[in-house]
């Protein structure tokens, strides 16, 4: 049984010279549960309160040492006892003497002689006042600490006229204002206020009730900036409307944010921009070089000889080089050029309003002259050759994609002509050329001919701590069997079917037979895993996804939470309200959404806060560079601590050995997927590997 705390009984103490009365009401106190003391005069109270303190105090006026109203200015002028309740017992009936008890402190008066149910009724009264009161002081005791030690700033305002109530310590400093002064002003006259909206702030907040604010930020007289979120709600006071706004800073994560942005758009080892960073100036530059009729060159950079450098000295060695090399080239472009690194030792320069040829090889004879004397790295005398393939915008190509196919082709030709030079890309360099536009050619009908299949890359969940993983879920990934080529890579032919705007018909065959393949594996008896699809920007936006969705899943009678979408890059980059309600629809019909190749995009970390995502795919290019390299390693770890703090999954793709195996599983990733346990697989291999697990190693 349960011991239940009973709360002690209310301590009275009664004050009178006259026994008779002490004895009356010390019995009626104690019959009805009171714990009674008793003073014969005021000096015997007061010296009692230091010791006992009493809930209520029974005061008779009339004593011979020290009369009750001195008595009772005696106590409240003490800290011990001025908030104890004090009723007067007293004879005398005039006015005055009741005014004059009222003004030394007492809550009420009971004239003698006194009727005992009139006394009992005022002292259950007055108690429970007290308690009340105390309640009371405690409940804002508490919350007055929770407001000033809050670690945000809080400021209260007054909707009804517009000034500031309150605000804490945290505020004024966020403010660099002192609290008192700042009570009282209007909106208007507080600088920051003023400067979000005044008075607006006030009528946004008396009509919704509700506001928030992502980002203020302002500087302080000392320079520091400050950045903070707002939110502010209102509450009703005493008939008036009050406003809580909460400032929240948020320097911290937007300082994460930002490093999190520059680490995915550049060169962890060199700085240099990306491929990701690279595509988007070289976009820009061709949009401008459009309107200008100006040209646009393109130099991609590959290092002689690096391979053998790396191998021999070592990976120390073979770093120090590429940074030496990215600074050598900074120092010889305009400012309106991009160096970038594409990974290895393969660089590109992006020359934007260039006249001609000319201009490109004047650039590239440069880069060569800056690459000509030798390089100093930890102690050893390095000599290195550049061999470069140059393209222009608009006579080699209009997009980004082709502009690089073609200087890669003129880069590959610098090559076999002796290396440490440069070639302009050319029609008569192009066999990859021409077998792009054979295979375009190859490609249209495909899909009804039957030329597409699809293979499955299994994923494999590790987040246990035994030696053994089991499947937990396919990718399905597009494969094209060439009546005379075999596998094309998708490398070679998804580009063109976007090209070609053959996405959408290919997407939904994608589906529908993924789909069935998994519908059709459970109806075997194999255990359920789920499969998934990556979705083009084309198929999303103009082949109506979530019917498209819907019928695949109807057609094949798989349940919605064995489908899951990949979103790709191209598709999120488009962050608008049409994409949140295409998602949002997806997901009500219970299928799962992953974002793919996480960390490469320009607004990542944007979108696990405002798509309703249910994993990420870590990159394959963060999971090459680890553990080795310190930087891709810490990226890798803070993507997969994120995840965690949103409560999403994670899939870390491009696993190919056992160190980057166990990295991950040290940062607790949960599922992997790569060629340490499986290439895409055809169908009919995928029931041997559902049917037990795998060892984690060997």
């Amino acid at each position: 049984m349960t011991a239940v705390l009973e709360s002690p009984a209310p301590r009275i103490l009664v004050v009178d010279d006259n026994p008779t009365n002490l004895g009356v009401l010390v019995s009626h106190l104690e019959r009805h549960g009171y714990e009674v003391l008793v003073a014969l005069g005021g000096l015997e109270a007061l010296d009692r309160i230091g010791f006992a303190r009493p809930d209520l105090i029974l005061l008779d006026v009339m004593m011979p040492d020290l009369d009750g109203f001195e008595t009772c200015r005696r106590l409240k002028a003490r800290d011990d006892s001025r908030h104890i309740p004090v009723i007067f017992m007293t004879a005398l009936t005039d006015v005055d003497s009741r005014v004059t008890a009222f003004a030394a402190g007492g809550v009420d008066c009971v004239s003698k002689p006194f009727q005992i149910e009139e006394l009992m009724a005022r002292v259950r009264t007055h108690l429970a006042l007290r308690q009340a009161q105390i309640a009371l002081h405690d409940s804002e005791v508490r919350h007055r600490r929770l407001f000033e030690t809050a670690g945000d700033g809080i400021l209260v305002l007054d909707c009804d006229d517009g000034t500031v109530v309150d605000l804490n310590s945290q505020c004024g400093h966020m403010l660099s204002c002192d609290i008192p002064p700042m009570r009282g002003r209007r909106v208007e006259d507080v600088p920051l206020l003023q400067a979000q909206g005044g008075r607006a702030i006030i009528d946004a907040l008396r009509r919704t009730g509700q506001v928030k604010w992502d980002e203020w930020t302002w500087e302080k007289p000392d320079g520091t900036a400050v950045c903070v979120e707002v939110v502010a709600t209102t509450y009703a006071a005493q008939d008036r409307l009050m406003a809580q706004c909460t400032f929240r800073d948020i320097r911290a994560r937007k300082d994460a944010e930002a490093r999190v942005r520059y680490l995915a758009l550049h060169d962890a080892l060199t700085g240099l921009p990306n491929r990701t960073l690279l595509m988007d100036r070289l976009t820009q530059a061709i949009a401008q070089a459009r309107r200008d009729g100006t040209q646009v060159g393109l130099l991609l950079l590959d290092l002689d000889h690096f391979k053998h450098i790396n191998d021999s000295l070592g990976h120390f060695v073979g770093d120090g080089l590429l940074e030496q090399v990215s600074k050598r080239l900074r120092g010889v472009l305009r400012e309106s050029d991009t160096p970038a690194r594409l990974g290895g030792d393969e660089f590109v320069i992006a020359a934007a309003q260039l006249a001609g040829p000319v201009d490109a090889e004047a650039l590239a004879q440069r880069v060569l002259d800056a690459m000509a004397p030798d390089f100093r790295v930890d102690g050893y005398t390095l000599s290195v050759g550049t061999s470069i393939g140059i393209s222009l915008y608009p006579s080699d190509g209009d997009n980004p994609a082709a502009l690089l196919q073609a200087a890669d082709t003129a880069m590959y030709q610098a090559k076999k002509k002796g290396r440490g030079t440069y070639r302009l890309f050319t029609r008569d360099l192009s066999m990859a050329a021409e077998r792009w536009h054979a295979l375009s050619n190859d490609l249209h009908g495909a899909c009804e001919r039957g030329e597409f299949v699809l293979h499955y890359q299994p994923q494999y969940r590790v987040d246990g701590t035994g030696d053994q993983a089991r499947v937990s879920g396919m990718e399905a990934l597009l494969r094209w069997r060439h009546p005379t080529e075999g596998l094309i890579e998708p490398a070679l032919f998804i580009p063109l079917l976007e090209e070609h705007g053959r996405m959408v018909e290919t997407g939904r065959w994608v589906l529908r037979t993924a789909c069935a393949q998994n519908a059709a594996w459970q109806a075997q008896g194999l255990p359920p895993v789920r499969v998934a699809v990556n979705l083009s920007a084309q198929q999303f936006y103009r082949g109506d996804i979530v019917r498209t969705v819907r019928e695949a899943l109807d057609e094949s009678g798989l349940a919605p939470e064995w489908l899951e979408l990949e979103l790709t890059e191209s598709l999120t980059l488009d962050d608008t309200e049409a994409t949140l309600q295409i998602m949002q629809a997806l997901k009500a019909m219970g299928v799962k959404l992953s974002l793919d190749d996480f960390g490469t995009g320009w607004s990542s970390l944007a979108y696990l806060k405002r798509f309703p995502l249910d994993r990420i795919k870590i990159d394959r290019a963060f999971v090459r560079d680890i553990p080795g390299d310190a930087s891709t390693a810490a990226i890798v770890r803070n993507i997969l601590d994120l995840t965690r703090l949103l409560n999403l999954d994670c899939v870390a793709e491009g696993v190919e050995t056992q160190a980057q195996l166990q990295y991950l599983r040290d940062c607790q990733c949960p599922e992997i997927q790569g060629f340490l346990f499986s290439r895409p697989l055809e169908a009919s291999a995928i029931p041997d590997l559902l049917s037990g697990p795998v060892r984690l190693a060997a």
